[in-house]
């Protein structure tokens, strides 16, 4: 136990150094995605206007499987209805699954497979002036071309909170 606490240290000392510097640019959205599937999301702001979005999840539904998906993306403010300004995005990216259809206890021959591929990405955005939260809706469509091929798509709801 001793030894699995030290292994933490290195990663609470470059995030203690680094958080101030990136709460003080304002270039990164942490938060959660829920949906299909559900997880973790990084939104990192490269210049304005565009970003590197990042979600590690996993998928409760059928497919029983743990995601990383990334996306180069770009934003637009072009959209208003009534007086709340929404942003939308589009962008390219992969995504990275480890199926486990086997938790579930069901024999497969597709247990314990992995696929990867290349990946779009297309959703809204709106970001509020009071707080420095966003909330968007995405969808992925992703090709997979390894290990096993063919088209999934992903539908997630999220929330970042922006330093």
């Amino acid at each position: 136990m001793t030894k699995l606490k030290f292994r933490f240290v290195p990663w609470i000392m470059f995030s203690l150094i680094l958080a101030p510097k990136l709460g003080l640019s304002k270039t990164l959205g942490v938060g959660a995605v829920i949906g299909s599937p559900t997880g973790l999301s990084l939104n990192y702001f490269l210049r304005p206007n565009i970003t590197l979005h990042t979600t590690l999840a996993y998928d409760f539904g059928r497919d029983d499987d743990l995601q990383l998906a990334s996306h180069y993306t770009w934003r637009r403010n072009t959209l208003s209805i009534e007086k709340v300004r929404f942003g939308w995005f589009y962008g390219l990216g992969a995504r990275l699954a480890f199926h486990d259809h086997d938790h579930h206890h069901h024999h497969d021959h597709e247990d314990g497979h992995t696929d990867l591929g290349p990946s779009g990405t297309l959703g809204l955005f709106h970001e509020f002036k009071e707080v420095p939260l966003e909330i968007f809706l995405k969808g992925n469509l992703t090709a997979n071309i390894i290990e096993h091929t063919g088209l999934d798509g992903d539908l997630m709801l999220g929330l970042h909170y922006n330093f």
